[in-house]
């Protein structure tokens, strides 16, 4: 068989292979969608594009074999029996699917959608006056198979902004914006928000609003599971608002849904099949480490122009991306980071020519063949990825964080063909289900892992499945780092009131009091057998507070009942097998 020939054989088998493995898809039933859309307010801001959308939606959805409800303008009694009439028809095959686009609001961490009747003189009228949307996801989880909710109700609203401002206080009303985060949902519910929490969206200058246009043109892209086509819509209306709107998709479906399981109209070229599996993994693993591996695989090609796209809007947005140069330019490095910069590659093997400090075209293209062997971008200049990975002492910066702001699922089927760190693969496979931030500070891959109530037994078992150990931390620089890998994601933190100070519980790390060491300082030592040359407890603490007070945490505190939002809780405090917390850092080296 010839050389052609064995090609497009393998080609044909990969396709066979890869139709029979098919993921199970949604079970088959009716698809009932409830469109509402409210434009006409009276006592808040009208809306020019919310019953338009609604409209251009129910189009959408009927020609994707959906049995529409549509309500178009309604107070909130007209909601209400447009529900109740909608959950009849659910049966327990069917994919039930709501869409609202309108005015909505929160309120002590509920969200609510607002009929054109809505007021809202008090709190008291809220029940009265609009509809939880926590309800409307109850009804069709307890019915359907499949429940979808798509809401556009982040709109900026005058009255949702006085009622809050009256019930929290000016300060703190005028900070809940948009919609309260929904953290998690019920098995086979997927809700899609037009705009991340506290987040206002737009309601656009064209005929619909950024959100809906793009809902309506990704959704039902050919043979495109909606998780995958929902990247899509984030990407497109990230791009319309110049970074200032970013839709959020919150899911819990095992099975793949298809608003449109046919084929592509055309077929991709032979030559651009494994770019485009490789594209829909960097789409699902959405970082901007995950373009890069894919722009340095895939340089080129029909999908690459999407590619920069994406990573674009994930490191600054539309055309502020600045150049390798200003990236290298803003690290400020010294004469003497820059030699040690051009000994270590010299170590490895790279001709760099003089160890000068000068970045000459030996160094250039020294960086560039040693960026390539990661498997970043080529560009030759040295940004904090780069700088980690060759251990640069002064370096160490949040932007060195390889995933999200926000712990996330990562698939290793995803990772694996793009990532070329084995440890970030090995992590995502020991720690399946888990919503995890990872990143790399020197030689060491850190992982904040989300895990509500775990206590330091389990972050210490979670750490030994994967081969791993908590983390140990031996300089202020490292401490700030992994502190940065996890800082921006509330859900790290355990906060309360226990009568005397309001604390704020972070995750676990690797550090441990020996059962014989003298309370409150003796004894303390790393899982990994390192000396302790670095502290950064609370003052006053470790404390033996309680005893058998021996694990240490991230933690903080304020005297009083107050607000913890804006407490920094990079310090450290002795906890015990009682306590728990929602999180822990492990360290993989």
């Amino acid at each position: 068989m010839g050389l052609r020939n064995l090609q497009t054989f393998l080609f044909f088998l990969l396709l066979m292979v890869l139709g029979l493995s098919a993921p199970l898809s949604a079970a088959e039933g009716k698809r009932l969608a409830l469109v509402v859309g409210n434009s006409a307010y009276t006592a808040t801001t009208p809306l020019a594009n919310a019953a338009a959308d609604a409209r251009a939606f129910t189009a959408f959805l009927k020609e994707n074999g959906f049995e529409v409800d549509s309500l178009i303008n309604v107070d909130r009694a007209g909601f209400a029996r447009g529900l109740s009439n909608f959950s009849k028809k659910i049966g327990p095959a069917d994919t039930a699917l709501f869409y609202f686009a309108g005015h909505g609001m929160q309120l002590k961490g509920e969200n609510f959608l607002l009929g054109l009747d809505a007021e809202l003189l008090s709190e008291f009228d809220v029940d009265a006056e609009a509809i939880a949307l926590n309800s409307i996801i109850s009804i069709m989880e307890r019915k359907a198979s499949l429940s979808l909710l798509f809401v556009d109700a982040c709109r900026n609203n005058p009255i949702a902004d006085r009622l809050n401002a009256s019930v929290e206080g000016v300060t703190r009303g005028a900070a809940l914006k948009g919609l309260a985060p929904v953290s998690s949902t019920g098995s086979g519910t997927m809700i899609a928000f037009s705009a991340s929490p506290g987040q206002v969206a737009y309601d656009g200058v064209g005929e619909n609003s950024p959100f809906t246009t793009a809902l309506v043109e990704h959704l039902a892209s050919p043979s495109l599971e909606v998780g995958t086509a929902f990247k899509r819509v984030i990407r497109d209306v990230r791009i319309k608002t110049n970074n200032v709107q970013s839709p959020q998709i919150v899911s819990n479906i095992a099975a793949e849904f298809y608003f449109n399981a046919s084929a592509p109209a055309t077929a991709v070229p032979a030559s651009d099949f494994l770019a485009r599996i490789d594209f829909e993994k960097a789409e699902r693993i959405a970082t901007a480490r995950g373009w890069q591996l894919y722009l340095a695989k895939h340089q080129s090609g029909s999908f690459s122009d999407s590619a920069r796209a994406a990573l674009r809007l994930l490191e600054g947005g539309g055309d502020g991306l600045v150049s390798p140069q200003e990236a290298e330019s803003r690290m400020r490095l010294t004469q003497s980071q820059r030699k040690e910069i051009q000994l270590t590659l010299s170590d490895l093997g790279y001709d760099i020519g003089a160890v000068d400090g000068n970045f000459g075209q030996k160094t250039r293209r020294a960086i560039s063949r040693y960026q390539k062997a990661l498997g970043l971008t080529e560009t030759g200049y040295i940004n904090s990825v780069v700088a980690n990975r060759l251990e640069l002492v002064g370096v160490t910066s949040t932007n060195s964080v390889v995933s999200a702001d926000e712990a996330r699922l990562f698939e290793p089927e995803d990772l694996k063909g793009l990532e070329t760190d084995e440890r970030i693969i090995r992590a995502a496979q020991c720690l399946r289900g888990k919503e995890i931030i990872y990143g790399e500070f020197g030689s060491r891959l850190y992982v904040a892992v989300y895990d509500r109530h775990s206590s330091w037994q389990t972050a210490k078992s979670a750490a030994q499945r994967c081969k791993a150990h908590l983390a140990s931390i031996s300089s202020k620089a490292e401490n700030d780092f992994v502190y940065g890998l996890f800082e921006a994601d509330d859900r790290m933190f355990e906060t309360g009131f226990d009568g005397n100070v309001s604390y704020k519980m972070g995750p676990w790390i690797g550090l441990e009091q020996d059962p014989g060491g003298r309370e409150p300082r003796g004894g303390w030592r790393w899982l990994t057998g390192e000396a302790m040359t670095y502290n950064n407890w609370l003052p006053n603490h470790p404390n033996e507070h309680k005893q058998g007070d021996d694990f240490a945490m991230f933690y903080a505190h304020l005297d009083g009942n107050r607000d913890t939002a804006d407490l920094k809780a990079s310090t450290w405090d002795d906890m015990g097998p009682q306590n728990s917390s929602h999180g822990y850092i492990i360290e993989f080296r």
